[in-house]
């Protein structure tokens, strides 16, 4: 036991010593020397070291003395090493200070509890050297000190770090957020551009930490600037350093948000510049900002709709309606929200009337075609959660638009074929705004329309011939599952989510039509097959080809080299072969990013094989810096040590300066190629081209499956 004592104590010597004399050379120097600040860095990886093993050395002192043992070395071991490497993170931490930029008070009681901590817990090993340690009644409430204490220090660590509200964040109820559904009605700084701040810049510039003495909590604080002067010039983004460090390359020690934060979007650094350009004021409406189509359309992602939850009907009321003449079904399997269309063209008063047991639950509500009129539908006034409303029938009347006037959710208004006017539709208008509204074979004139769609904003659609709207394309059909990638065979629905559409396929790669198949059944394949299909229905513009590549996996990889590993904040290199298919979002765990890398792969197949196809998956991001890759190339052997031979190549298209995210396959053929090593190299795009915002920096590639089929 005595050598373990006296090891600790010269260790812990040793690093008082060393860092001592680091700590003395430092304050005597003018400048921090960058060898310090680097060292400082390391506070952060190496302060979960001492809490974790402190942890678990009071778990076992616990148990010690439940069962009334000697102390073992196993503590001894523990508390050693608390002690060595809490005095080693209070070194850190002060180096870390050194960088500036945090607020003094809270700095100060960091510093101290942690610093309290490393002392507490040097004691705590010094009291388990002494030979009357049994009898010794002050080490637990000692130990407990020293746990409050290192939860402090904590506390303040992350107020720090994180901002003052991070611990209590989430306590209590959420805080109702409000409600913005008009463009109009957001405060450009309010509800926009401290938003972007909030979420890119106040990490590092709020009240407990403020990097370079810059907080932006505040405007007062913003227009204060930091030790560079001002950060926000009116009227003058270029000299306006908020924008114009997020402009500078990453790599550049002066860009903002630093290397490895969350960088501002494309968007986002338009809307920043707008604003500095129309005076940066921090009272204004959109409306009273210079506005244009583009500043309208990047605002509309601020807008917050208000959210409603809707109680599920009773079982009972949802049949007794069918059975009243209605098809029910719920939007979203298990949701409350339902779809209810009249299938009984000459309906009772008394059935329509029924619809009040649900009239809660009633999103999509379609009349077509029944016989029906403006006092039998008086009952959908009640209707509060109605978003779709379709009525077709000569009877209804302005009468009808009366009953709507309340329904603030109502988003799509199908009145053709009745005889609504002018008049009854602009009172409408004065109510409620919805988002699409269809008149044709009405008595709604066409000056009419267009006055009011101009006049709210409203899509109207009146009489095609007059070319001052555009005829209804339907939407694409949707298919489940949505993997692709299948190793025996695979079940495959398609639907569409408008009623009584034709949907028709084809699976030999040409184009579907009116002539081709009908789709009303699931689709059984067994093979690698291409679907194709196509949406049609009268009055619409069929909807756009729907192309799907089912591919049967035909080589599992079990055995696999990367040359360079994956970023450490995505997925691993396994994620590539697990069959496990990436969305639109870059962060769901499923793709291996590289940044301003190659993604060079060896994949070992166990023996020789014939290879007919490999292809892969990657996404497009542009305002998150992620482009398509350059170029696929597939090299083969049947030795891991021999010259591999080239078997395919091919260039990756990518088209504009790209938009929404989205994903492409990219497919080689080899015509029966066998081998047994397979070396797959995807080349990052490189450099961001000239229209990005952030031009001259390296690309993301993101990959995800790579699959033999």
């Amino acid at each position: 036991m005595k050598h373990i004592d006296k090891l600790y104590k010269n260790t812990f010597l040793i690093v008082i010593f060393v860092f001592g004399v680091i700590t003395l050379y430092t304050i005597k120097t003018e400048e921090v020397p960058r060898f310090i600040l680097f060292l400082g860095r390391f506070h952060p990886l190496v302060l979960h070291l001492p809490i974790g093993a402190l942890v678990v050395t009071f778990f076992l002192e616990i148990i010690r003395r439940f069962q009334k043992n000697e102390v073992s070395e196993t503590i001894k071991h523990l508390l050693g090493f608390t002690a060595i490497f809490s005095v080693i993170t209070c070194f850190f931490g002060y180096f870390l200070s050194l960088e500036g930029g945090y607020a003094d008070r809270t700095l100060d009681l960091h510093f101290y509890s942690g610093t309290a901590t490393a002392i507490f817990t040097s004691i705590l090993l010094y009291l388990t050297t002494r030979s009357d340690f049994k009898s010794s009644k002050i080490f637990l409430p000692f130990f407990v000190l020293t746990l409050i204490l290192i939860s402090v220090a904590g506390h303040f660590g992350s107020v720090l770090t994180h901002g003052d509200n991070f611990l209590t964040e989430y306590a209590g109820v959420k805080p109702k957020t409000k409600t913005i559904e008009v463009v109009d009605s957001l405060k450009i700084y309010e509800d926009v551009v401290f938003k972007i701040l909030d979420s890119k810049c106040i990490q590092c510039h709020n009240a407990s930490k403020q990097k370079g003495e810059l907080s932006m909590l505040t405007p007062d604080l913003i227009l204060k600037g930091g030790v560079s002067g001002a950060s926000l010039v009116s009227g003058n983004p270029d000299k306006s350093s908020l924008l114009t460090r997020m402009l500078l390359p990453v790599s550049n020690e002066e860009h903002m948000p630093p290397e490895g934060k969350e960088q501002p979007t494309k968007d986002e650094i338009w809307l920043i510049k707008h604003w500095i350009e129309n005076g940066a004021n921090f009272s204004d409406y959109a409306s009273q900002v210079a506005s244009n189509d583009t500043l309208r359309d990047k605002l509309k992602k601020y807008l917050v709709f208000n959210t409603i939850e809707i109680p599920k009907a009773p079982a009972d009321d949802i049949e007794m309606v069918r059975n009243s003449g209605f098809r029910v079904f719920e939007i979203v399997p298990g949701e409350a929200a339902l779809n209810v269309k009249l299938l009984d063209k000459n309906p009772a008063k008394e059935a329509i009337m029924l619809l009040e047991a649900v009239e809660e639950q009633i999103v999509e509500l379609d009349f077509f075609n029944a016989d029906v009129t403006d006092e039998m539908l008086k009952v959908v006034k009640q209707m509060k959660n109605l978003k779709f409303l379709r009525v077709n029938n000569e009877s209804i009347t302005d009468a009808f638009l009366k009953h709507l006037k309340d329904l603030e959710q109502l988003e799509v208004l199908n009145l053709y074929n009745t005889s609504i006017t002018d008049k009854g539709l602009s009172e409408l208008l004065t109510n409620i705004r919805p988002q699409k509204i269809y008149t044709n074979s009405t008595e709604v004139t066409d000056e009419k329309a267009l006055t009011l769609k101009e006049e709210y904003d409203v899509s109207i659609q009146n009489s095609i011939q007059k070319g001052f709207v555009e005829d209804s394309q339907l939407e694409m059909p949707l298919v489940s599952p949505i993997k692709t990638l299948f190793k025996d065979t695979i079940h495959v629905a398609v639907k569409s989510r408008i009623k009584d559409v034709d949907l028709r396929y084809t699976l030999d790669g040409t184009v579907p039509d009116s002539t081709s198949k009908k789709l009303d059944e699931i689709l059984i394949f067994e093979a690698s097959t291409t679907l194709k299909v196509i949406a049609s229905k009268k009055g619409w513009v069929s909807s756009e080809v729907l192309v799907k590549d089912f591919a049967k996996i035909v080589h599992d990889v079990n055995a696999y080299s990367v040359l360079k590993k994956p970023s450490e904040n995505y997925a691993s290199a396994d994620k590539l072969f697990d069959l496990q298919e990436g969305t639109l979002d870059f962060r769901d765990g499923n793709w291996t990013g590289y940044f301003g890398e190659d993604l060079v792969s060896t994949i070992d197949l166990g023996e020789e094989k014939n290879v007919d196809n490999i292809s892969f998956s990657c996404l497009e991001d542009v305002n998150t810096w992620i482009l398509y890759p350059k170029e696929f190339t597939v090299y083969a052997s049947n030795s891991k040590n021999t010259r591999f031979k080239k078997v395919g190549n091919a260039n990756v298209t990518r088209e504009g300066q790209g938009g929404d995210a989205e994903l492409k396959k990219v497919h080689l053929n080899f015509n029966d190629v066998s081998a047994r090593y397979f070396k797959v190299v995807i080349k990052n795009h490189g450099k961001l081209p000239d229209w990005h915002a952030a031009a001259g920096n390296p690309s993301w590639l993101f990959v995800d499956e790579i699959y033999f089929w």
